[in-house]
């Protein structure tokens, strides 16, 4: 693993954190649903992110984070977001 790799890794984590917590308040705020699932869609990168970043320090969590993982959390999330901007 290369230096760009584990600098991605951990911007990843960073960016998608930051854009939670920023969703999450105004989610306090407005406590509108589609907001809601737009939350969840970007808490779910945030697992994403840390479970991609504690594979860089840990073998024991490489047998969990399969391509598959990875795929699914990403597809759920997408759904999440089609989900905040349906228009009902």
């Amino acid at each position: 693993m290369n230096e760009l790799e584990i600098f991605l890794r951990f911007s990843f984590l960073g960016l998608s954190t930051l854009i939670s917590i920023i969703s999450l308040l105004s989610l306090t705020k407005i406590k509108e649903m589609k907001l809601a699932f737009a939350s969840a869609g970007f808490l779910l990168f945030t697992i994403e992110g840390i479970l991609v970043t504690i594979g860089i320090f840990s073998s024991a969590v490489e047998t969990m984070v399969t391509p598959l993982t990875l795929i699914g959390t990403s597809f759920i999330a997408l759904i999440f977001f089609y989900l905040s901007i349906l228009k009902r």
